[in-house]
């Protein structure tokens, strides 16, 4: 099977839909499938270890790293000459609407999966001044008017499919299939004692922070906790791992509560050191509302690390309290730290344990399944 891969956000900007759909591609590969991809012009060469098809785009200024296409260019052109099989989207804007042209256009089924909760991301960096109520409420009416177009939509946690449906989203049909990890890669064996050591964290307690600096991903909620915690725990240090356009801002936010020292804004990790980082601290701390799955959860869990996360949407989905890690509302973070890092050597196998069920082959089989299911779907349409 070939695969023409979609993506609103794509290399050299990194971001959980990005990660996403380079793991279930190389899933997809493993188990002999062909991917390519088709992408909004970065405006600069790339190195890329898989075809790509870009089409002309400009930055949008809201959101720094992204960019929005501007025209199809020779695209059906491209998916026609590649003879491509499925067109699987991982984004909701310009590019979904493209693949669904190419869909319509080449009958070719399309399956797309909803990785972002845009009805909230807009009101972080919608480019026009309109009041959030009714701005969330056109959002909702355009992801109704997209979602029920794709053969298959693939929510990635079972929370995510039944607040698609609570707000009158109908699809022709929904499967919830998790973007899997690499339990090879995220191991607790790629533990490194001297990892922490580069970053003046050798002998502290040290949760870690994974994702892109965005508002959405409310980091402010951890580092107020680290600041409640700062005169209980002296030892206690947050490792923040990734870019993004609110990293002054979260940088001002520790100057502000005055745990600047206890803060390490790392930046973007080579690849190979990410596992290193995750099989090396003590805990993963994820305050984000915003999370569709959090691969992130995931990466942690299969490294046997515990995680600290919020109550919300799909994180208790792969987080159960007390067993592979503790979960917290808003104003509980810091109690729900304390829960964690007390009982975190008794939760390292369960976390790994819990990962295991999520392993990439093991979803990549579901969402071969998927595929299958929007083949059938687009033919039934076809001879109605």
């Amino acid at each position: 099977m070939k695969i023409a891969m979609f993506a609103d956000s794509f290399h050299p900007t990194v971001d959980g839909a990005v990660v996403a759909m380079e793991t279930v591609s190389s899933g997809l590969e493993r188990r002999g499938h062909e991917v390519v991809m088709v992408a909004p012009d970065p405006g600069r060469q790339m190195d890329y270890r898989r075809k790509v098809h870009y089409l002309p785009a400009r930055e949008f200024k809201s959101y720094p790293g992204y960019r929005v296409v501007l025209s199809p260019s020779d695209m059906l052109e491209f998916i026609r000459s590649e003879k491509i099989d499925i067109i699987h989207c991982h984004g909701l804007a310009s590019m979904a609407i493209l693949s669904l042209t190419a869909s319509r256009a080449l009958k070719i089924p399309h399956v797309l999966t909803f990785h972002t909760m845009a009805n909230e991301a807009i009101k972080y960096y919608s480019p026009v001044p309109i009041p959030r109520e009714i701005m969330e409420r056109l959002v909702w009416i355009y992801l109704r008017n997209l979602l029920k177009r794709p053969e298959v939509v693939i929510a990635p946690s079972a929370p995510i499919k039944e607040e698609l449906l609570g707000n009158g989203v109908a699809m022709k049909s929904c499967e919830v299939v998790p973007t899997g990890v690499d339990c090879t890669r995220y191991h607790p064996d790629k533990y490194d004692k001297s990892f922490l050591g580069t970053f003046g964290l050798d002998g502290k307690t040290v949760l870690l922070h994974v994702g892109r600096l965005s508002l959405e991903k409310r980091l402010d909620i951890g580092l107020k906790a680290i600041a409640e915690l700062a005169p209980r725990l002296p030892d206690l240090r947050l490792l923040v791992v990734g870019r993004g356009p609110a990293a002054e801002h979260y940088k001002g936010l520790a100057r502000d509560l005055g745990i600047s020292d206890r803060v390490v804004f790392a930046g973007f990790l080579p690849d190979d050191e990410l596992p290193k980082a995750y099989a090396s601290v003590d805990a993963l701390l994820l305050a984000s509302t915003f999370e569709t799955q959090g691969l992130v959860v995931l990466e942690a869990l299969a490294s046997g690390t515990p995680v600290v996360g919020m109550r919300y949407r799909a994180i208790p989905e792969f987080v159960t309290e007390g067993k592979n890690g503790c979960l917290f509302d808003e104003e509980s973070c810091a109690e729900a730290i304390l829960r964690c890092l007390a009982r975190a050597e008794t939760m390292k196998i369960n976390a790994v344990s819990t990962a295991r069920e999520y392993s990439v082959d093991a979803c990549t089989a579901q969402l071969e399944k998927a595929y299958e299911k929007a083949g059938k779907i687009l033919s039934e349409l076809l001879r109605a």
